[in-house]
């Protein structure tokens, strides 16, 4: 988004592009991303002060990596396809994969889980295995109407696991939904009640899906959530991670802790470029979403 407002400043240049924890660029903004590169920066607007306008350069002598964030690869890799010097312009892509069980929670992500493979094994054939992680986020527990048994998304946990585990990746990183009042309202108003589970109930439940994870080889990273590092087989998740970026661009760059993320994340500063409203509303519309500014 441009903007003519006085309060852009000096142009600022970030090694990390992150594109985007606010909502699904790869997925429904392909071609604005595309603009963007050309023009050779983009306007972000502060989501907490929208007076604040930060002008972030897109330029390949700045930008070292793309951290790309998707629940759907399919309109990326076309793009790829079909536009390859713009993509390789740049040193490094890195890829943020969330594949999660279909659940009436994603109801607008209409792509089968066999897909979402494909488009994984595409990515790794193309960038390798380093160049991806693997995301089942968030999982989430939760009643529906007025019904007492507790539903939850890890119903294909393991057909997904075994599925990633074969492609050759041997990490995982999750979290439990946090249960921000908008997202309980929004829940409630689609005819769900979310269940926000004890720490000795989620560890009850990791000590099931470490079970399902040891068996293919695969390790599981919380992503904000310190309390559940102390459960034997939990790592830390470090979803940025600036030391494994520099392997895969060949190059250092500076490496300084994202202090702005949620308490117990382990991101190293990127330059996020995604928003929350207006071109930026995501199109998965997912109820458990703490991004998602829809109210019902």
């Amino acid at each position: 988004m441009e903007s003519k407002s006085n309060n852009i400043g000096n142009i600022i240049r970030s090694p990390l592009i992150s594109c985007s924890r606010r909502t699904d660029i790869p997925a429904f903004l392909m071609d604005w991303v595309i603009e963007k590169i050309h023009i050779g920066y983009v306007d972000v607007i502060n989501p907490f002060n929208r007076k604040q306008i930060s002008r972030i350069s897109l330029k390949n002598k700045d930008v070292k990596c793309w951290v790309w964030w998707s629940k759907n690869f399919k309109e990326w890799i076309q793009l790829y396809e079909n536009k390859p010097q713009v993509f390789k312009s740049f040193k490094g892509h890195y890829f943020q994969f969330t594949i999660n069980s279909p659940s009436e929670l994603e109801q607008n992500i209409d792509i089968s889980l066999e897909e979402r493979f494909s488009q994984l094994k595409w990515l790794i054939r193309e960038f390798g295995s380093d160049a991806i992680s693997f995301r089942f986020d968030p999982i989430i527990l939760y009643k529906k109407g007025n019904e007492r048994r507790i539903r939850s998304n890890l119903d294909k946990f393991e057909y997904i696991i075994e599925n990633v585990s074969a492609l050759g990746l041997k990490e995982m990183i999750f979290s439990f939904a946090t249960i921000y009042a908008k997202v309980n309202n929004r829940l409630v108003k689609r005819g769900y009640i979310p269940v926000d589970p004890l720490l000795n109930k989620k560890k009850d439940i990791l000590t099931k899906l470490l079970g399902i994870c040891d068996k293919y080889e695969i390790e599981m990273r919380a992503c904000c959530q310190p309390d559940l590092l102390e459960i034997k087989g939990i790592k830390q998740a470090h979803c940025i991670d600036a030391n494994k970026i520099e392997r895969l661009i060949g190059e250092k760059i500076q490496k300084v802790k994202d202090t702005g993320q949620r308490k117990g994340c382990g991101c190293f500063k990127s330059k996020d470029i995604g928003g929350y409203t207006g071109i930026f509303r995501c199109g998965h519309n997912c109820a458990y979403c703490y991004a998602s500014p829809a109210k019902n």
